[in-house]
């Protein structure tokens, strides 16, 4: 636990400098060691924080239990701020009603996202956090300092892309906020070191975060493959992760069912409406036919055929 624990001292002089702090939680494995980490450091600080919210973004499509699981642990965070007289304030964040994933693509015929447009991280989760960011100004007259608990030990893209944004060391701004700071404190832990700091906190703490684990372990038969994301997303071909879930869930076949659908139209050009502008012609809206299928579909997914276990 050396280098962890020469993380929380680090912790504890960066967050000397500001009243009011805040997590990015995605429930999985990287933002809960980073809660830990914080709760750590924050017992052993003198000049403590006012306020430290733990902000989950809810897409509203998120697989049902990636959404139990990390409400599991934003429980057990809050009861463990209570125990040590720290004000931990879990906070679920949900897209405003013009930004929500059904209301783009049905109500305004938005294309299932694709890497060439990728409209759905802004608004389903970037935004609502970064609206809780700008509410926390406004109250208290400063942006909170951002703790996020991203790693550089998370595939050669992720890795470029953490590189780019990088300002100094383990700081970046947040996206559309360039007053607001983001420090990244497990940048260069691997994570077998995250799982072992886990493992040590639930030990340290006497919790039990097992559902944790097996939602990890029930997907790839191992601590490592787990992919925390929305059900809908066409950004990747195959979710395996969904599908292996839905080995022991058989509620989630119907999600993968209606996901095969999304990325069937998803590419399909003669879907879409054109638009002509500046003289010349683009793609614009799925068309008036293809909405009403999106609907009827959605309304009807949870018919499709449960898939029968060997």
């Amino acid at each position: 636990m050396t280098k962890f624990h020469s993380i929380e001292k680090e912790i504890v002089e960066v967050i000397q400098e500001w009243k009011t702090l805040t997590v990015t939680f995605s429930g999985g494995k990287d933002s809960t060691a980073l809660t830990f980490a914080l709760l750590n450091a924050v017992k052993n600080c003198k000049n403590k924080p006012h306020k430290i919210w733990i902000l989950y973004a809810n897409t509203l499509v998120e697989p049902s239990p990636l959404l139990q699981t990390a409400k599991s642990s934003l429980n057990i965070f809050k009861d463990l701020g209570k125990k040590i007289g720290i004000p931990i304030l879990p906070q679920i964040l949900i897209p405003q009603l013009k930004d929500r994933f059904w209301v783009l693509l049905i109500g305004k015929g938005y294309p299932p996202p694709s890497i060439r447009f990728r409209w759905c991280s802004e608004r389903l989760k970037i935004r609502p956090v970064r609206n809780f960011l700008k509410e926390v100004k406004e109250k208290y007259g400063e942006y909170p300092l951002v703790l996020t608990g991203v790693r550089l030990d998370e595939g050669n893209n992720r890795k470029k892309n953490l590189l780019r944004r990088l300002t100094n060391d383990k700081w970046m701004k947040y996206e559309g906020l360039k007053e607001c700071s983001v420090y990244a404190p497990l940048l260069s832990l691997t994570t077998d070191e995250v799982w072992e700091y886990i493992k040590y906190n639930e030990k340290k703490w006497g919790i039990n975060m097992q559902y944790l684990k097996k939602l990890y372990s029930e997907e790839f038969g191992s601590m490592n493959g787990f992919r925390t994301g929305c059900w809908v997303c066409t950004l990747v071909k195959k979710d395996q992760s969904l599908e292996k879930l839905a080995e022991s869930k058989s509620e989630l076949f119907p999600l993968i069912e209606f996901r095969k659908f999304l990325l069937e139209i998803r590419d399909n050009k003669k879907l879409r409406n054109k638009v002509r502008k500046n003289g010349k012609s683009y793609l614009g809206p799925l068309n008036k036919k293809q909405e009403e299928k999106f609907l009827k579909n959605l309304k009807g997914y949870t018919n499709f055929p449960r898939r029968r276990k060997n």
